[in-house]
């Protein structure tokens, strides 16, 4: 696959800094890369029943936090 190739199958994804700051600490820590965590993070909640449902039950308390505020 080329450079070309592989950055046409790539989107941007808006993050809070905080997020940010927090994913390229601990892929910075551990060696790894941004983009290689976030795709596994996702692989992993898709697997997961488990992990995927706390993952929707988190993020629409994050949601329904944000709009209260």
């Amino acid at each position: 696959m080329t450079s070309e190739k592989i950055k046409k199958d790539r989107k941007k994804v808006a993050l809070d800094q905080d997020t940010y700051e927090k994913l390229k600490t601990f892929t910075r820590f551990n060696g790894l890369k941004l983009r290689c965590t976030v795709d596994t993070l996702v692989d992993l909640m898709l697997q997961d029943e488990a992990l995927g449902k706390q993952v929707v039950e988190l993020s629409l308390q994050k949601q329904a936090a944000e709009s209260d505020a």
